[in-house]
């Protein structure tokens, strides 16, 4: 697998750079590409469909690339990973979500993966604000069962809240969910997903919810609950609600944390970036600060004992890390590198999704979720 990297402010910027890039007989045939929203993602969409090369893209809340010459962490810019994979071992589709609900998306993905290769593994970006994450990757599994190795993200718009993007060589779309299938007999993927963030205050339970819209909390309007017991006012939402999710207690599977991505003001509700089941036992999370680098530390390094080997990592890390962190963000994304000192591209997110080398896939938000692709030694 031969790979190469790019970062850049602007279009032109990404288009010399290609060529650049190739001008030596290179030529990719898969790219993986993270853009803020500034830039003109259909102009980009127009010159990869010149190039021929298909592409597992998605808007962002900030883009990061760490390679052996460049470690860089941006916003408002482009970072993109160009590789040579195994030709007829992969396949990415671009899936319209349009009158489609999340769980039928993901069943459209799941059945084309498996319909794609006899054991796939997928990687998925979803928009962020269309898709209710949770409901996509049920909806994957319902085709793959729960073993499938599956990592991805939603897609960001800089935190504005407002339209985020997913895109391949040729398609650019603001509802719908991006895939890329790998034969796992030619490909190592593993991965992945730590949090760090920790429950504050008592037990809540969700009275009202449909899906990912939560109407009341212990009978009481969700939004009115939730900003008297953060002390944060409309104008602080829906932004600040990344940095407090709910923390639901499943009584048979790993705790998740379901951050808020918009607010119904007349209805009184909160809308997450995945489902919170009526009923569910809940309670508010925040992050306890600098202690999740080393949370993430001790998880990698632990990861790495059993993975060892890689190619590239992708990396899907929650903007509210970003947030919370600041710049000492780039201490975990760093410590991520130097165990392999492999090309590592990936993005601030509205959600992610992945396995846990102890745990089956799941949605997440908060997450450090990270994936390992590595062709196989015994494959020409």
């Amino acid at each position: 697998m031969i790979i190469k990297t790019i970062h850049t402010d602007s279009v032109k910027g990404f288009r010399q750079a290609w060529s650049k890039n190739t001008d030596d007989g290179f030529y990719p045939n898969a790219a993986v590409i993270f853009s803020s929203v500034d830039l003109d993602l259909q102009e980009l969409v127009s010159f990869l469909e010149t190039m021929n090369v298909s592409v597992f893209g998605c808007s962002s809340c900030g883009e990061f690339l760490y390679d052996g010459q460049d470690q860089v962490i941006t916003e408002g810019g482009l970072v993109c990973l160009m590789m040579t994979l195994i030709p007829g071992s992969f396949e990415i589709k671009l899936f319209n979500g349009n009158g489609k609900s999340s769980f039928n998306l993901g069943n459209s993905i799941g059945e084309w993966a498996g319909d794609v290769f006899k054991k796939p593994a997928i990687l998925v970006l979803g928009s962020g604000l269309e898709t209710d994450g949770e409901q996509l990757v049920k909806g994957i599994q319902h085709h793959t069962g729960n073993a499938i190795r599956m990592f991805g993200g939603l897609a960001g718009d800089d935190a504005r809240f407002k339209e985020t993007f997913v895109f391949s060589g040729k398609t650019l779309a603001n509802n719908g969910a991006i895939a890329m299938v790998l034969n796992t007999d030619l490909y190592e993927i593993n991965g992945i997903a730590t949090s760090g963030w920790v429950s504050i205050g008592a037990d809540k339970i969700i009275t009202h919810s449909e899906g990912n819209i939560v109407y009341t909390i212990d009978g009481q309007p969700a939004l009115d609950v939730y900003k008297d017991y953060l002390n944060v006012r409309d104008t602080d939402l829906p932004e600040i609600g990344v940095e407090y999710p709910l923390l639901i207690k499943k009584p048979d599977s790993q705790d998740v944390l379901r951050a808020v991505i918009n607010v119904d003001t007349t209805k009184k509700s909160l809308i997450f970036a995945g489902t919170v089941p009526n009923g569910a036992v809940v309670t508010f999370s925040s992050s306890p600060g600098f202690e999740i680098i080393e949370d993430t530390r001790q998880k990698v390094n632990e990861f790495y004992l059993l993975n060892s080997e890689t190619d590239m990592l992708i990396l899907f890390s929650c903007m509210a890390r970003h947030n919370a962190l600041g710049p000492t963000i780039s201490e975990e994304i760093n410590e991520a590198w130097q165990n392999w000192a492999k090309p590592l591209i990936g993005f601030f997110t509205y959600g992610e999704i992945g396995n846990n080398y102890t745990a089956a896939c799941d949605f997440h938000n908060e997450t450090f979720t990270m994936v390992s692709l590595k062709q196989k030694a015994d494959v020409a």
